[in-house]
């Protein structure tokens, strides 16, 4: 098959950009690290829309483990315009991979008004939002050209990691020695992610004559993989450009199944965790109502196989498992629209932020893809 897309040559480079992040992290976050060493943080917002903030949320539970601090998640809209922030030792950070996001300048504006710490993320070296924090971090994943971004949502969280683990190091919160066995088990996935891509691409193939025809979609999953079943969606909705949900699997229990006819395709990331077999009864009686049921997962505990399964030796390491997680989605959303005519490099309207006024268009960097 030929894949036309710089989008899939994107997923295929992602292994490359997490190892070269870890690998260059002292002097990725060195001036993050040197800036804040001295501060007393006592809590982090991180804001940013999209990707950014589903990559933040990957992020959240690995953070507060190893900082011991509260970690919170937030639309820089909400941010700016309904949030009381009760403690002036606060960190908020703006993350924006272009970087010309006007609602994440609002929100470090915002931060800064109040008088809280602020920090900017961004893999564009001459982001606005650099203008509008203390100190900023660059996302080294290269100018992703491309409408839906998906190196850049590994590449994100990964920054973010190492920001926030070197930081915790200089102020003797966890050793060196700790923060190294972290970063194993980071490669450990990072090292399982060729073998994801080709699981994903064949598993597509396999499934594509059924999915194609989808009008309604939702991504089903749970515990720390949430941060996937929204990314996986919004990439889905980017590129296929159908109506696309995803929920936390509790919340479908609560009412969304009700809606469920023959005619919803459901994607279920189902990791490794006590909520895995709750899944697989949940597919049991939805197939009753669909056909169009398809089953992410690592074989451990699955009796029955469909050939519309993704069964993959999934690493399962509840902190970094959703570099794997994404990946499916990210491949249906790629080939899917490809097949479907579409160009997933290319925005449905490439003007589009400049029309609604919701980015600062940078012309040297905003250029997407031809082919």
């Amino acid at each position: 098959m030929n894949y036309k897309s710089k989008m899939y040559d994107y997923i295929c480079e992602t292994p490359e950009v997490l190892t070269r992040i870890i690998n260059r992290r002292k002097e990725i976050t060195e001036g993050f690290v040197d800036y804040y060493r001295n501060q007393e943080i006592e809590q982090i917002y991180v804001i940013g829309s999209g990707t950014s903030y589903h990559a933040a949320l990957s992020a959240k539970a690995y953070l507060e483990d190893i900082l011991n601090i509260k970690i919170f998640n937030m639309y820089p809209t909400q941010f700016e315009r309904n949030e009381k922030v009760f403690n002036s030792r606060t960190l908020v950070v703006g993350v924006s991979q272009g970087g010309q996001s006007l609602s994440t300048v609002a929100g470090l504006d915002s931060a800064k008004g109040k008088g809280l710490h602020t920090a900017a993320v961004s893999e564009n070296p001459t982001a606005l939002i650099f203008e509008h924090a203390e100190v900023s971090t660059r996302i080294e994943v290269g100018n992703e050209k491309c409408g839906a971004k998906t190196k850049g949502y590994a590449g994100t969280t990964a920054t973010l990691l190492m920001m926030l683990t070197e930081l915790a190091i200089a102020k003797e919160i966890i050793t060196e020695e700790k923060a190294g066995e972290y970063r194993l088990r980071m490669f450990k996935v990072i090292h399982n992610l060729p073998k994801v891509i080709k699981a994903s691409t064949d598993w597509y193939s396999r499934i594509k004559e059924e999915f194609l025809p989808a009008k309604r979609i939702i991504v089903v999953g749970y515990d720390d993989r949430y941060a996937d079943v929204l990314e996986g969606a919004l990439k889905i909705l980017e590129t296929v450009r159908q109506g696309v949900v995803g929920y936390d699997i509790e919340e479908f229990f609560h009412g969304i199944y009700n809606s469920i006819t023959d005619s919803a395709h459901i994607l279920y990331l189902a990791s490794k965790g006590d909520y895995k077999s709750r899944t697989l009864k949940l597919i049991e009686i939805l197939s009753e109502w669909t056909p169009h049921n398809y089953l992410i997962s690592s074989p451990e505990g699955i009796d029955t196989i469909s050939n519309k399964d993704l069964i993959c030796d999934f690493v399962e390491e509840p902190y970094f498992s959703g570099w794997e997680y994404i990946i499916p989605l990210q491949i249906i959303s790629c080939l899917a629209s490809q097949d479907l005519g579409i160009n997933p490099d290319i925005p449905k309207d490439p003007q589009f932020h400049q029309k609604i006024g919701s980015k600062e268009i940078d012309d040297g960097r905003d250029q997407y893809v031809e082919v």
